[in-house]
């Protein structure tokens, strides 16, 4: 099975080939692994990554891509698999004597989840020439999963490819609506009722530390299903990159003060902005970063946003629902389990 255009060079001669790769990124295995991290890593030996400070949720850089098949590569050739040992190393799972394999090549990127650089290599040697989808291959994924549903394994083996890329086509392509570019208001505004109905339900639900689109305890792929327009990732990139605001990455501001902005604007019932004593309004935020979120919001209003000011709080209060931000507040104090 060919899964990179890379592999017939790379594997071709048992991997020696690699010595010309730069020293900065070769990973050594002598029984254990040997690091020798990118530059902007901190390279003392006692340095030890705690769990809490793992990376998670970002997108690898090229030379992490680079560092990731090397450590591949070099662990297949000093483990003496040969040319069948990429496929091998990549289905360790189905293979007694290569289980944990990922850990030790997972620590050539040692402040990420050795989980993250699994799937990380995955992709990576997965997708090769054949990574192109193609009317014909999206096909095959509808009638497959009309067939069998989502037993993406089987069909990835077909497909020469990995099962995540395979159920992420599925994804792509099982909306009949789906829409691209910008969002209409509608869907903006069907975006929040669905979060808002998620948000009372999860009270009731054990609160999990989770990164990426598993955060906050949504599941965005029944989100995208209820939505019918857009695909699980676009829904979440929507809410965390677009309608969430950076001031909460930067801890200027929290998500529970949206509904409470919106919530004493709401009450204050001014008929413009003029009226609102901005420094009075939270007794937590400064005047100034709660006109700063308010501008934020209205940026979002698209047709709204030369409406009058009593239209777009009323708009908004549909979005940030006052009668919710109770719930929102139980759900910040809620613990986070085990």
């Amino acid at each position: 099975m060919m899964l990179t255009s890379e592999r017939g060079k790379r594997q071709g001669h048992n991997c020696k080939d690699l010595s010309h790769e730069k020293s900065d990124k070769r990973v050594r295995f002598t029984g254990e692994v040997q690091v020798f991290p990118p530059s902007s890593y901190p390279s003392d030996e006692k340095h030890e990554i705690n769990k809490e400070k793992l990376l998670y949720g970002k997108w690898f850089t090229k030379e992490e891509d680079e560092i990731v098949k090397d450590a591949v590569y070099r662990y297949i050739e000093v483990h003496n698999l040969g040319r069948d040992g990429l496929p091998k190393v990549l289905d360790s799972k189905s293979i007694p004597e290569l289980r944990g394999c990922w850990k030790k090549i997972g620590k050539a990127i040692p402040y990420r989840p050795y989980i993250a650089v699994y799937k990380r290599a995955q992709r990576l040697f997965r997708m090769g020439e054949k990574g192109k989808w193609t009317e014909e291959k999206y096909e095959m994924v509808r009638k497959f999963y009309g067939e069998h549903g989502p037993k993406w394994k089987i069909l990835a083996d077909e497909l020469e490819k990995d099962r995540v890329h395979v159920g992420n086509a599925w994804h792509r392509i099982k909306l009949d609506n789906l829409k691209k570019g910008n969002w209409a208001q509608e869907e903006i505004q069907t975006l929040f009722d669905l979060l808002n109905a998620n948000l009372q339900l999860k009270l009731f639900e054990e609160k999990k530390s989770k990164h990426g689109m598993l955060r906050d305890n949504i599941c965005w792929s029944e989100i995208s299903d209820k939505l019918s327009t857009r695909i699980a990732l676009n829904c979440c990139n929507k809410w965390y990159r677009q309608l969430t605001s950076p001031m909460v990455a930067a801890g200027e501001w929290a998500d529970t003060d949206d509904y409470r902005l919106i919530d004493a604007l709401f009450e204050l019932d001014a008929s413009c902005i003029e009226d609102v004593d901005w420094d009075n309004l939270l007794d937590h935020r400064s005047g100034e970063l709660c006109r700063k979120r308010w501008n934020q919001m209205v940026r979002q209003l698209s047709q709204h946003e030369n409406k009058s000011f009593a239209v777009q709080v009323e708009v908004l209060a549909k979005r940030y629902r006052p009668d919710l931000v109770g719930a929102r507040e139980a759900w910040d104090r809620k613990p986070v389990g085990p």
